[in-house]
This record gives structure tokens, C-alpha cells and sequence, in this order.
């Protein structure tokens, strides 16, 4: 993303929002405490999946969506359960680029360093982090750490 321009000011910039919702969404964002995503899409000012894929460009990142992707059960042991809930971040696959392997984690917020080698340092892999809807990482969690059932 680039320094200086916030996510409110970027949104307006591509057309997705206008400065009439972005302050309306600010004042709520103020006193709730949640992120200007979150506020934005409650709102229905902007899609999830509008904001998602905004984001992923912006980062340099993709985007998946978790309902749809084959899960590698091999991969989710090398994250500790209570890590991936702390962090709000889960494996799904490898990856091999350039002869290196990568694990790539689906995460709501890969722009998050310190999180990315975290990750990088519990499981041993380079990270691929990818962007995922935020609302659906905890069903997710649960969902391959406890179901376990269909994972590939």
C-alpha cells in the first residue's frame, strides 16, 4: 500500500466509497473500536468481497476464499491451534516456487509482519500469506482443527 494514503482515502480514490461514508463510517470506527473495513461493509457501503479484493491489490496479495479451497491436512499441524486463533491466521497449503517451498496461510490481514514471521519462525516454511474474510477465519479454525473431515 503506499505510505501516507490511508485505506479510507485509497477506498474514495478508486471510486468504491464516496468522503460522505467514509466519515460517516470514521465517527463509527471511532467509537466502536472496530476497523474501517469492518464499519464499511456493515454499513453495506462496500462489499466484503469488493473490499477483500481491494486489499489483495493493494498488497500484492491474493485472496481465497476458505469455503472453496482444498485444505492440505498435512499443513495444519504446523501451526499450533491456540497460534492460529491468537493471530487469526491458518495454513492451507504448500506452495513450491522457484524450487522453495512455501506455506501459504490465509490470514485477514497479511500486511501484518509481525505475524507473518511468527509464523514463519513456528513452522519452519516461508510464508505466502493470502487474504481471507475476516468472519470466516474462526469457523475455519475450528473447522480444521477439531472437523478434520474432507480435508484433502
Amino acid at each position: 500500500m503506499m505510505r501516507g494514503k490511508r485505506l479510507g482515502e485509497l477506498l474514495i480514490e478508486a471510486g468504491l466509497i464516496n468522503r460522505e461514508q467514509l466519515n460517516q463510517a470514521l465517527g463509527i470506527q471511532k467509537r466502536t473500536g472496530e476497523k474501517l473495513g469492518q464499519v464499511l461493509t456493515r454499513l453495506e457501503y462496500i462489499s466484503t468481497d469488493e473490499l477483500i479484493e481491494f486489499l489483495s491489490k493493494q498488497h500484492g496479495a491474493q485472496s481465497i476464499d476458505l469455503g472453496k479451497e482444498l485444505v492440505d491436512e498435512g499443513v495444519i499441524g504446523l501451526i499450533p491451534e491456540h497460534v492460529a486463533r491468537r493471530y487469526r491466521a491458518v495454513p492451507v497449503k504448500f506452495k513450491v516456487e522457484s524450487g522453495s517451498k512455501k506455506l501459504v496461510v490465509a490470514m485477514a490481514d497479511p500486511s501484518n509482519l509481525e505475524v507473518v514471521d511468527t509464523i514463519r519462525f513456528i513452522s519452519g516454511y516461508s510464508i505466502e500469506p493470502v487474504f481471507v474474510r475476516e468472519e470466516s477465519i474462526e469457523w475455519f479454525i475450528t473447522y480444521c482443527y477439531h472437523k478434520r473431515i474432507g480435508l484433502k
